[in-house]
């Protein structure tokens, strides 16, 4: 006489339980997408991109000179988006031979001469999509100026892989078209850079010096503020310039550090703020990575001989590989065409141990041991290789030892001048094998475009006195995701040594659940274009949380184990 009560009952639990996962599925979902756009507005970058090129006028330009101390990537974005609001932009570049012609020239492989500063100026680049997007906005002519200096603008497509298992491109969620990227070498993308910038007579207020920023000292009626730079000439002469902004973009040697604590800023008492003094604002690990690369110049007969995959064409041919074991360094492979008739060959690896592939033999060995997922490495890639080697061409071989990555936390520091900012590796460097160094200085460029168009009318002749404080807020917003995903993936290398205080175990929750995401790529599409919009600077740092990400990520651990 119960029974039919008692399966009412559970019958009703068992509804209510569906409904009440269907409730909290669908408040997760909203959410999530309420998160994800204050994510986008306030973090991604994407919206001031799009204002780049609509510059809001204020009338007459700031009085003053801007000083640009370093004249490489973040310099040239940084003196371009300056180009806009001072009467003057003067780039002050250590190298004297990029102010001749040999610097501007239109083709890169052609100089004379090689950047003795820049660590990567013969080594692997890339860049992501979404550097391509900002770069129009900033050079209307970009596409034009590409093609003039045999640069390649392409869909972007890395064909990206899970350990040689392909991850497909979100060919049809972009409509059929995926953004684009430029493909070429660093040589050629900084020289096409400063072209743009100074060789076309566009940018009339903005000027180059050869010379090294040695000091800075504050203004005589204003201590708050820079007053002067002193400049160290080609010739060995000083010079000191009167500047109304000074932007570090000095690299890795992070100068700026040096010349605001000879000048006394940075050492105010702190009073539980959260303020640093500037003594503590640096910070540092090392994932000890060292880059081994191959550059063959080869001729056309070569190209003719060499075998291209039905999906691919020779003037994009490309391939990558990432071990799916951290224990022996987190090795990459990877080999492109280049600009001009030139392939590029390249390995990654963190080591304890100094560690180098210097043949293309050793290269074709390094391959041969790797361990793939599921689909073997694709026998074009070892016929490349082989027809490299018996055409002997001209090989340029490069190792370096990658710098520790540090962190300069402007963004924490008190005491700063007002009219003193920094922009890429000036304020922190990243891993280079994710291809994010160009983006993060562009986004740099764009929060110095965002705090200066944001000025009110009575700013008219100076930037005000929070200018400092309000461009590194907006920098740490629109770049910080960079050093949080180095710091995250390079935990999971065991010769990485960590933060003081922090173990190799921070993350490790995190670096299992994005693997699992990256697996389930190969052959899901949201978790395909997920990752894709990562990896080409479009998303944000939630968008491998969506609810229903989540949830096919762990049914699909626990289907394939």
């Amino acid at each position: 006489m119960t029974t039919q009560p008692q399966n009412g009952q559970l019958k009703a639990a068992f509804q209510l339980f569906i409904l009440t996962i269907g409730v909290l599925y669908g408040l997760a979902h909203l959410a999530w997408r309420v998160l994800r756009w204050h994510f986008f507005n306030r973090y991604s970058g994407i919206p001031e991109i799009e204002k780049l090129g609509t510059t809001r006028s204020l009338g007459q330009k700031l009085d003053g000179t801007a000083v640009i101390c370093g004249g490489s990537i973040a310099g040239l974005l940084a003196a371009r988006v300056c180009s806009d609001f001072f009467e003057r932009v003067i780039i002050v570049e250590p190298e004297e031979w990029l102010t001749t012609e040999d610097g501007m020239r239109r083709y890169g492989w052609e100089q004379e001469h090689k950047r003795t500063r820049v660590m990567q100026y013969q080594s692997l680049h890339g860049g992501q999509a979404l550097l391509y997007t900002g770069l129009r906005e900033l050079f209307p002519d970009l596409d034009e100026q590409c093609r003039y200096s045999g640069m390649t603008i392409y869909p972007a497509d890395r064909r990206m892989n899970f350990a040689g298992t392909p991850i497909p491109a979100p060919v049809e969620s972009y409509g059929g078209n995926l953004p684009k990227a430029i493909l070429g070498s660093r040589s050629g993308f900084e020289t096409l850079l400063r072209r743009l910038v100074l060789g076309q007579g566009k940018y009339r207020n903005v000027s180059q010096i050869a010379g090294t920023v040695v000091g800075v000292s504050p203004q005589s009626d204003d201590s708050s503020r820079i007053g002067r730079t002193k400049i160290r000439l080609a010739d060995l002469g000083v010079e000191e310039l009167d500047a109304s902004l000074v932007v570090d973009c000095t690299g890795t040697t992070r100068a700026g550090l040096k010349w605001l604590s000879q000048s006394g800023y940075g050492t105010a008492v702190v009073h539980g703020d959260g303020k640093l003094p500037l003594q503590d604002a640096k910070i540092t690990f090392d994932q000890k990575l060292h880059y081994s690369t191959l550059i063959c110049n080869v001729t056309p007969a070569t190209l003719e001989k060499l075998p291209v995959p039905s999906n691919q064409k020779i003037e994009t041919i490309s391939y990558g590989f990432g071990e799916d074991n951290t224990s022996k360094g987190r090795r990459i492979f990877a080999l492109t065409r280049m600009d001009g008739n030139r392939f590029l060959i390249f390995a990654g690896q963190s080591s304890d141990e100094t560690v180098k592939y210097e043949t293309l033999d050793a290269m074709r060995s390094l391959v041969h041991d790797f361990k793939t997922y599921k689909d073997p490495i694709p026998e074009w890639v070892f016929e490349t290789i082989d027809i490299l080697e018996e055409s002997q061409p001209v090989i340029h071989s490069s190792h370096l030892r990658v710098p520790p990555t540090a962190y300069i936390r402007y963004h924490q520091t008190a005491d700063l001048p007002s009219n003193f900012v920094a922009l890429g590796d000036s304020v922190f460097s990243i891993d280079p094998i994710f291809g994010q160094g160009c983006t993060k200085a562009l986004l740099g460029a764009v929060a110095l475009h965002k705090v200066l168009s944001t000025r009110t009318p009575a700013d008219a002749k100076e930037i005000p006195g929070n200018f400092s404080e309000q461009f590194f807020k907006e920098h740490f917003n629109k770049t910080d995701s960079f050093w949080q995903v180095t710091h995250l993936l390079d935990y999971g290398i065991p010769s990485t040594t960590p933060l003081p205080g922090e173990d190799l175990q921070v993350g490790s929750l995190i670096r299992w659940y994005l693997r699992r995401v990256q697996i389930l790529a190969i052959k899901d599409a949201q978790a395909a274009r997920t990752f894709w919009d990562g990896a080409m600077g479009f998303g944000t740092s939630i968008d491998f949380f969506h609810p229903s990400l989540v949830l096919k990520t762990l049914f699909n651990t626990v289907i394939e184990g």
